[in-house]
């Protein structure tokens, strides 16, 4: 019997140097390297990425799986990693994402202490920060030293896109109405058991975005507790957008989860993208709040007419 905590399962295409930045700092985690294995599934690379994969054999417990490149297969890519992974959590993180050394550790600890099936969004520094902190970003990254780039980033304010979602509505996800919208596998993990569970990555959402926040909704139905750790540490390299039309295929992503899902929280998909300062949960708690105040109005005047 396997006694493999953490399987950490990475999509790649064509991005060697990012896998081997990403793969370094899987290689200072302080979790015991028994305790853990590496899956990098290859959707098709001509790079080299093989080779990059064997050579940290010796340093990390790690599998190569490669399928042929016929087209955007990210979701297909994290469910062979899932079905042929050990462990018992699974921790998704994306090419170019480096770990906090602590940051396996952390996930390791919050899911076997856990009472219930829960869901852990990792923080990601430097993910989706604005054009003008990436020349400074730049400056300030190195893979060799990943908590030290980290605590540089966190000192120059290039925070999880995510931060002003958390600055807003709190960083206690539980407690959002829809904390899957938040579920991107750039860096985050579930008990492997439910994913299986929830059906694993919707394969035929083979565009740009949607699958990960797809598989949140069923995880979420299925009564996952959704958690932010932010000691679960990690960031992002900065490098070019694998594609330019990111904000309209999300837009067709989240159209057609509403249309799969049908749910009361999915139905503010269309207008929390009409205006990019305003997430779902905002939205729906914008309108929460006006519906709570409509109420309040209609009772008060119910009362004084009585």
């Amino acid at each position: 019997m396997s006694n493999l905590q953490i399987s950490v399962v990475i999509p790649t295409y064509n991005r060697a140097d990012l896998l081997r930045y990403t793969l370094e700092s899987l290689a200072l985690q302080t979790l015991d390297k028994q305790l853990f294995e590496v899956i990098v599934v290859d959707d098709g690379s001509t790079d080299g990425s093989e080779q990059l994969v064997q050579s940290f054999a010796e340093r990390l417990n790690i599998k190569y799986f490669w399928q042929e490149d016929k087209g955007f297969r990210a979701g297909k890519a994290r469910n062979i990693g899932t079905s042929i992974a050990e462990g018992k959590y699974i921790v998704f993180i994306d090419t170019g994402v480096l770990l906090g050394s602590k940051t396996l550790e952390v996930h390791a600890n919050v899911h076997s202490q856990s009472e219930f099936p829960v869901v852990i969004i990792g923080y990601v520094y430097g993910f989706e920060v604005d054009n003008s902190l990436l020349a400074e970003m730049s400056a300030q990254i190195d893979s060799h030293t990943p908590d030290a780039t980290i605590r540089r980033l966190a000192e120059m304010g290039a925070h999880d896109v995510r931060q002003q979602q958390y600055d807003e509505l709190g960083e206690n996800i539980s407690n959002w109405p829809a904390p899957f919208d938040i579920f991107w596998t750039c860096h985050a993990s579930a008990e492997r058991e439910q994913l299986l569970k929830a059906g694993l990555f919707d394969e035929s959402f083979n565009s740009w975005g949607g699958e990960d926040v797809d598989l949140g909704v069923r995880l979420h139905l299925n009564n996952n507790q959704f958690s932010m750790e932010r000691e679960a540490v990690s960031f992002h390299w900065p490098h070019k957008k694998e594609v330019d039309d990111q904000k309209d295929q999300s837009e067709i992503a989240a159209l057609r989860i509403h249309k799969k899902y049908h749910l009361w929280s999915t139905s503010f998909y269309g207008k929390d993208l009409n205006d990019a300062k305003y997430s779902l949960n905002k939205v729906i708690k914008i309108y929460r709040d006006h519906t709570v105040q409509k109420s309040k109005r209609a009772l008060a005047l119910e009362t004084e007419g009585a």
